[in-house]
């Protein structure tokens, strides 16, 4: 357990209680704050598992602050503790994700299962997250690859499905993941691209011969000690026109 807590309470002696509690129960409370703004000010340095918060207190309340801990991830969980009980205060914490609700006086037994079931939330919220980023991300190599696989098809004159059986042989040859390689292969046929419409910029308006553009190309890249691809840039953008 030994949880990470930070305390935000307006009153000194609610703090003392809460941290003795907190103690008891095993956990660290690491900080403690008498508004809103101090307390995710303490957050954005301490990076708490939980925050026990209280809703009435000056410059920044309970909720407002609650709302930005969350939205930033400057805590796991914020756990509501509040003299007020009224309907309307519970929906509005329930609404920006609270992990639990607590009606002052707090005792020390309903505050260990309060913290675990908040904590709780956030795991499976958590991993939910993760899966769905996951998902994302798959998507994306999917695109990445399905673009290569199309790249090495027109290259080689191969069916798509050829290609794909390619990219798989060539990952595992190079023992680099699927996606690495088929980034590699779009930025390398981006850069062929790129050097092409250069010789042909130098072969149309300087009458330039296929050869003669491209030695043009690599002289260039050689004076700036930069890559063909960047010289073929800066030609395509008239800034380095042999």
């Amino acid at each position: 357990m030994g949880y990470r807590i930070v305390i935000s309470d307006d009153e000194p002696i609610i703090r003392l209680d809460l941290a003795q509690m907190l103690e008891n129960l095993g956990m660290e409370v690491v900080g403690e704050a008498a508004d809103g703004f101090d307390a995710v000010e303490c957050c954005r340095s301490l990076k708490p598992d939980l925050v026990l918060m209280d809703i009435s207190m000056p410059l920044f309340d309970g909720l407002k602050a609650a709302r930005t801990l969350l939205e930033e991830k400057l805590a796991k969980a914020v756990l509501i503790v509040s003299a007020f009980s009224e309907p309307e205060l519970i929906q509005k914490a329930a609404e920006l994700g609270v992990g639990a609700y607590l009606v002052k006086p707090i005792e020390e037994r309903n505050l260990l299962p309060a913290i675990e079931v908040s904590l709780a939330q956030y795991r499976r919220q958590k991993k939910l997250e993760d899966k769905l980023e996951q998902a994302s991300q798959n998507l994306q190599e999917r695109a990445v690859i399905d673009r290569a696989k199309l790249v090495v098809a027109r290259e080689n004159h191969i069916t798509e499905s050829e290609a794909y059986r390619l990219l798989q042989k060539m990952a595992m040859d190079k023992r680099r993941p699927m996606g690495v390689l088929a980034k590699s292969i779009l930025e390398q046929s981006e850069q062929r691209s790129q050097v092409n419409r250069a010789k042909r910029e130098l072969m149309e308006h300087k009458g330039l011969s296929e050869k003669a553009a491209y030695r043009a190309i690599q002289n260039a890249a050689e004076k700036k000690n930069i890559s063909t691809a960047e010289a073929a840039e800066a030609i395509l953008e008239g800034g380095d026109t042999p």
